[in-house]
């Protein structure tokens, strides 16, 4: 491996972070941390022709389950620490595409003046359609786990780990990373970890040095065509799998096919 590519991979979790962060949803934006109703994590995308939020659609049809139960509960984006969270001050008015079955949610994200506060920035992608990740590919995830969460008082610390993976298995919607060869030992130290990484990006590192999106975690398979391998393990084994929804479903205009 030459010098220039092992700098890159050192460094590939400072970057991984400028492009997602958390995403949850709360009784209000000043409400205490631990009163905090669901999480995930969200993807900032640069398509070109539009600048994206995509998470995934369970931790929107949890926003609006709770909603409609109380209007003053919001959805919420951690851009930092400390101060740096905002609300979607209207979700709706923001969608773009909600599809269920590959468990992915789209908004247009851009706020006033173009300029996200902490270091945040958009993943923009340069070349369309977006290529599927294949088997034996690597890839990388970051994500917010819950249990990485820290919260003292009214204030909440989101912490975060970058998962890399091997792709063991694909369908025409599914990446999957099963727990055997190099994921073993990533997935049995994460295995009570995970809640949380829901939208998380997930890419490919090419002997460049560049990053192709290829993904976004979501839960186990919707298909009825899943992976050929039975997504659950024994008592006490190590996480059997984690699964992610192509990007290729993306469109430049924001909208999934």
């Amino acid at each position: 491996m030459n010098k220039a590519l092992a700098g890159k991979i050192e460094q590939l979790p400072y970057e991984l972070l400028r492009y997602c962060g958390p995403v949850f949803v709360a009784p209000a934006l000043d409400s205490y941390p631990e009163r905090m109703i669901a999480s995930g994590t969200y993807s900032l995308i640069d398509t070109g022709q539009k600048r994206l939020l995509v998470t995934c659609c369970h931790v929107w049809d949890e926003y609006q389950k709770q909603h409609d139960a109380d209007p003053n509960v919001v959805l919420a984006l951690a851009l930092g620490e400390g101060d740096s969270c905002i609300a979607f001050r209207n979700p709706e008015d923001h969608k773009l595409g909600i599809n269920r079955e590959l468990d992915l949610a789209v908004f247009d994200f851009e706020p006033e003046g173009g300029v996200i506060r902490r270091g945040k920035s958009w993943f923009k992608i340069l070349e369309w359609p977006v290529r599927k990740a294949e088997k034996g590919h690597y890839i990388v995830t970051l994500g917010f786990p819950k249990a990485f969460r820290a919260v003292a008082g009214v204030e909440c610390k989101f912490g975060c780990v970058a998962i890399p993976l091997a792709v063991t298995d694909t369908t025409d919607r599914t990446i999957a990373a099963f727990c055997e060869k190099e994921n073993e030992q990533v997935l049995n130290d994460l295995k009570d970890a995970l809640a949380g990484i829901s939208g998380s990006p997930a890419y490919r590192l090419t002997r460049s040095g560049e990053l192709r999106l290829v993904g976004f975690a979501k839960v186990g398979p919707l298909e009825s065509v899943a992976p050929d391998r039975a997504y659950r393990g024994a008592p006490g084994s190590p996480l059997p799998a984690v699964f992610f929804t192509h990007a290729s479903f993306l469109q430049r205009d924001g909208t999934l096919i």
